[in-house]
């Protein structure tokens, strides 16, 4: 009778193991999927940002610049370009990280 309350108790740990690292995994692919929005939408800033760039460096060209990438204009749009680009691979980087999470989270002993 003990034996059987012991495999019981056994069985019972090991659902309840199970369940947490599924909750948890769970919560960390929900975490995934709102970094991938996030991701999504700053993609679509980026695309805005660098219809800005290209129009900044229309107008620096039709002004005449030799070099438009040193316009004013145009060093501004590059740099809200660099940095939505870097947002976005922190995004990307965090998505990563998350992954391995639950790539350690084995129930294996």
């Amino acid at each position: 009778m003990n034996d059987v309350k012991t495999k019981a108790v056994g069985t019972l740990n090991t659902i309840l193991r199970y369940a947490r690292i599924f909750a948890v995994n769970s919560m960390r692919r929900g975490l995934i999927l709102g970094r991938y929005t996030l991701a999504c939408w700053q993609q679509q800033r980026m695309r805005c940002a660098q219809r800005r760039l290209g129009k900044a460096v229309l107008a620096a060209l039709e002004q005449g610049e030799v070099n438009p990438m040193l316009a004013e204009g145009v060093k501004d749009a590059l740099d809200k370009a660099k940095a939505i680009q870097a947002r976005k691979d922190q995004q990307y980087q965090a998505v990563a990280v998350i992954r391995e999470k639950i790539r350690n989270s084995c129930a294996c002993e």
